[in-house]
């Protein structure tokens, strides 16, 4: 075959996998775009719309590995752990909301690392659900999101692993620390509070008698 003849075979292989990587951007874009909406209807209590919404990205990550499976030699393998772990995220926060076992990796349909990023980004997630539930003077749901961030921390350190395998988990984990540090202050700063108040009222009470 002359070079003509190879620069044209290349030119196809190369314009079918840029199509590709084409196609899937536009999925991992539209994916993080619906798991976002859903971590949003998950604050708002709109379970059953985040279900839905979480449901749809994972079809679509199913579909794009259809696209991933051309794309071994581009860089857009990060793309992807970025959606999954938003998928994870989406996934895992809604089962904590429901109270329900926080599911495996292949029950969401993502991979090991992306899971991962997902438990770490579950933590922001948790510290905003306890402020949230301190508002609503609901310490206890405060206490619950505050024990599932521990345990997700404790999770995370066992994956000491070279930055190449695991994607950035490290740094998810060394954010979760410091988020859960803050948590914990406003928690033991609420529970000071409700015992000072309920000291008062115990007084108010004595006083009255």
């Amino acid at each position: 075959m002359n070079l003509e003849g190879i620069g044209k075979n290349i030119y196809a292989k190369l314009a079918k996998q840029n199509e590709a990587r084409d196609l899937l951007i536009n999925e991992m874009h539209e994916v993080l775009k619906v798991t976002r909406e859903a971590i949003s209807a998950i604050h708002r209590n709109e379970l059953k719309k985040a279900e839905k919404s979480i449901e749809n990205a994972q079809t679509k990550m199913k579909g794009a590995q259809i696209h991933l499976e051309k794309l071994s030699q581009l860089p857009v393998i990060g793309l992807v752990h970025d959606a999954e772990g938003e998928v994870a995220e989406a996934a895992l926060f809604l089962a904590f909301r429901q109270q329900q076992t926080l599911p495996r990796p292949e029950e969401i349909g993502v991979t090991e690392v992306g899971y991962l990023h997902g438990l770490g980004d579950l933590v922001g997630e948790l510290r905003r659900y306890a402020l949230d539930s301190l508002t609503n003077d609901n310490l206890e749901e405060a206490k619950r999101a505050f024990s599932v961030m521990e345990l997700i921390y404790a999770t995370l350190l066992n994956f000491d692993f070279p930055r190449g395998l695991t994607k950035g988990v490290r740094r998810k984990t060394d954010v979760a620390r410091g988020l859960i540090e803050r948590t914990r202050a406003d928690l033991s700063s609420a529970i000071e509070n409700r015992r000072l108040l309920t000291g008062i009222s115990s007084l108010q009470k004595t006083l009255g008698d």
